[in-house]
């Protein structure tokens, strides 16, 4: 899957190479963060992460740009030490996941980015899109990672569940803001921001309600069934199972974001750039 991505990722680049002298070729590093059911604040500090990506530009003139990239980023939350709504205490969910994003975008620049040469231009800019992305989530529990989709944690396709088992791939809106600055007019440099509209709310495998616990532990074990209700971890007083009883909220699908630093290099004959 990773080599086909790549494939298709030189391809397109190449293809910008030869009919396009107004291209860019860059890299992405920065963060990545995610706002859903662990996460009660937006952006909240521990659930940063690194990330990186490439992508390929094509400048149509000096304020519309089209840009195709792949990023790769980490989101991870949990409510562990957190209070959820009523003064409850926190469900002790937690989660992580390597996600896989690749997308394309419109941009827009607020000042007219023309190369030139010995000529620096700096601009801020909005970008719009559509993206599809791949996601995982995994839990800890006794020093070992499970996979979550696997186990129905909240009983997808269990006997007497309506509910069907999530997919792991899924389109996001990219949505976000800039700025870039020519270095010269080979290369530019630049500082961007990216929120992601999602489809789904299982991202942190939690969306809806606790299944019945006797019948996830049948079907899929005793470690399906605590890794699905961990309140027992820090409360022995717990209900013994709390099948029905909100688990996650399910009119609210998840987000994710990424920022970072962009560097590229125009691709073309410095003598263009007049």
């Amino acid at each position: 899957m990773k080599q086909l991505i790549s494939i298709v990722i030189f391809s397109f680049f190449t293809s910008i190479n030869i009919y396009s002298q107004h291209s860019e070729f860059g890299f992405f590093v920065g963060f990545s963060n995610y706002h859903g059911d662990l996460t009660p604040k937006n952006m909240e500090v521990s659930s940063y992460a690194p990330s990186f990506g490439a992508f390929g530009r094509y400048n149509f003139n000096g304020h519309i740009a089209a840009k195709v990239h792949f990023y790769k980023g980490i989101l991870q939350g949990s409510d562990y030490k957190s209070q959820i709504t009523k003064g409850e205490r926190a469900r002790n969910l937690s989660f992580k996941t390597d996600i896989y994003e690749l997308g394309a975008q419109l941009e827009y620049n607020f000042l007219d980015f023309k190369l030139k040469i010995n000529h620096h231009i700096t601009t801020p800019y909005i970008f719009a899109g559509v993206a599809g992305f791949y996601y995982n989530p995994q839990a800890e529990i006794n020093g070992q990672w499970f996979d979550l989709q696997p186990l129905a944690t909240e009983g997808q396709g269990l006997e007497g569940s309506n509910i069907e088992p999530y997919q792991q791939t899924s389109i996001a809106i990219p949505m976000g803001f800039g700025i870039k600055f020519n270095i010269n007019h080979l290369a530019n440099i630049g500082l961007e921001f990216g929120m992601r509209k999602t489809f789904t709310d299982y991202i942190d495998d939690v969306s809806t309600t606790y299944p019945d616990l006797n019948i996830l532990a049948m079907e899929h074990g005793d470690f399906a069934a605590a890794l699905s209700y961990r309140v027992p971890e820090y409360n022995p007083s717990a209900l013994s199972n709390p099948k029905g009883t909100n688990r996650g909220d399910p009119t609210n699908n998840d987000w994710y974001f990424f920022g970072g630093v962009t560097i590229s290099v125009n691709i073309g004959n410095a003598s263009e750039f007049k």
